[in-house]
């Protein structure tokens, strides 16, 4: 294979030997689960169950400049759950042990958070329980910033699991949520947001939304709620809109009588299986998605599963894989013996965070570059001149053509006929990113960095 590397406007040529996608450990030592990514001025910020991640003590916020993690400012007295950038600014939302009206949505404000607003509360909290003012995710609609969770009062006005922030105070989005999914356990938290179209959907574990059923996922249409076909039989973790289509994420093995494995999708009228699911092998353990996040054309799923399953075909796959709308890529068998929940895309690497329970912690990377297997070169071609600045000249027996370049997940970028010995292509439009020269079937790698 020939990796080129573009510095400044040039490509140079580096020969390599056999090279393979692989996860490398970034950090494998620490004292809780790491939940959440969020990439904010060129750094990656982390927050979860950690008060030690990597050797560096923190109050379960942390951020790292590809090499090295800082603690950010006094962080956050309880576990974290999302960090969300939205309208240039970081925001934060996390988990509150106690019964008091102390929870709030906070902002960075450079060296450290502060509280946006009236606090939240729960009136039948349950002191160092489960079931306490947790707030879960935050995403902005129509100019607003939108925060759901485990809460029935904020200030002194009654919203019940979600909120809108209008620049200056939470207000409702009509009578919100309440009640849980049939035969789970009787706590009510939306835990995921998102956009379709002009809609913002909600899910997690709720029965209805503005009075009407919708067992755990609903669309707010700026003026009232709808449901989503029949909801689920469990809880929903995550949701994303991926080639135009909403996906959801969760525990659950329903939609009505569709039978489903964690992962579903919307068709327009009703849930159905999206064509691969996730599980754990051993019935005994908790099989769920938790996150899923969309990069670079396809739809990243992480949560607690070992099995990958599309049709009769059974993969192994732990913790993470990634879906381009036809197929299903396990990264390379995915992260043994981990869960994952915090997924991102930084400095041109995947990351996974997670851990296997609340009191360790592990990030790893993906190295997506390395997932074309070797070239055994039975053609004899070459890539010139070194450096090479707009155009590239590839000469040799071409006789295989054409010539194309494609995206890392296989997308036609520029295609071009290989009927002499010397092939000019211009590279000159292209944007940033990693491409695929592709001769016959034959692919070398061109890296633009």
């Amino acid at each position: 294979m020939t990796k080129l590397l573009l510095i400044g406007t040039s490509l140079f040529i580096i020969s390599f030997t056999t090279l393979f996608a692989q996860w490398t450990t970034v950090c494998g030592t620490g004292n809780g689960f790491v939940d959440n990514f969020e990439v904010f001025n060129s750094e990656l910020y982390a927050t979860g169950f950690f008060t030690n991640l990597c050797g560096t003590t923190n109050n379960h916020i942390v951020k790292w400049d590809g090499s090295a993690w800082q603690p950010v400012g006094t962080g956050y007295p309880n576990a974290g759950h999302q960090l969300k950038y939205l309208g240039n600014h970081l925001y934060f939302v996390g988990y509150e042990p106690t019964t008091t009206d102390s929870n709030w949505v906070y902002q960075y404000g450079g060296t450290d958070f502060f509280p946006v607003g009236e606090g939240v509360y729960l009136t039948n909290a349950v002191s160092g329980g489960s079931q306490t003012a947790n707030l879960y995710a935050l995403e902005e609609y129509n100019g607003n910033i939108i925060a759901c969770g485990e809460f029935n009062r904020v200030g002194n006005k009654a919203i019940s699991g979600i909120m809108q922030w209008n620049g200056s105070a939470w207000d409702s989005l009509g009578s919100g949520l309440s009640g849980n999914i049939a035969g789970t356990a009787p706590v009510m938290y939306p835990h995921d947001l998102c956009h379709l179209g002009t809609d913002l959907i909600v899910a997690g574990n709720f029965q209805k939304a503005g009075g009407i059923t919708v067992n755990g996922i609903a669309r707010w249409d700026g003026t009232q709620w709808h449901n989503l076909g029949a909801g689920f039989n469990g809880t929903v973790y995550g949701i994303c809109v991926f080639n135009g289509e909403l996906y959801a994420g969760g525990d659950f093995t329903l939609s009505g009588s569709t039978p489903l494995k964690c992962i579903a999708k919307w068709n327009g009228t009703s849930w159905v299986d999206p064509g691969f699911r996730v599980y754990y092998n051993n019935s005994g353990y908790y099989s769920f998605v938790h996150t899923l996040k969309v990069f670079n054309s396809k739809l990243y799923i992480a949560g607690g599963f070992d099995r990958v399953v599309e049709g009769t075909t059974v993969h192994l796959g732990q913790a993470i894989c990634a879906f381009n709308g036809t197929t299903v890529d396990t990264l390379s068998g995915g992260i043994p013996n981990k869960e994952v929940e915090a997924i991102a895309w930084f400095d041109g690497d995947l990351y996974a965070g997670g851990g296997m329970n609340n009191s360790n912690s592990y990030i790893a990377k993906y190295d997506g570059t390395a997932s074309v297997t070797e070239w055994n070169d039975p053609i004899s071609w070459t890539i010139s001149p070194n450096p090479v600045e707009n155009f590239i000249t590839i000469s040799g027996n071409l006789t295989n053509g054409p010539v194309s370049i494609l995206t890392l997940d296989g997308k036609f970028v520029k295609s071009f006929p290989a009927e002499k010995a010397t092939t000019e292509i211009d590279l000159s439009t292209l944007p940033s990113g990693i491409y695929l020269v592709q001769i016959g079937n034959q692919q070398r790698k061109i890296i633009k960095k």
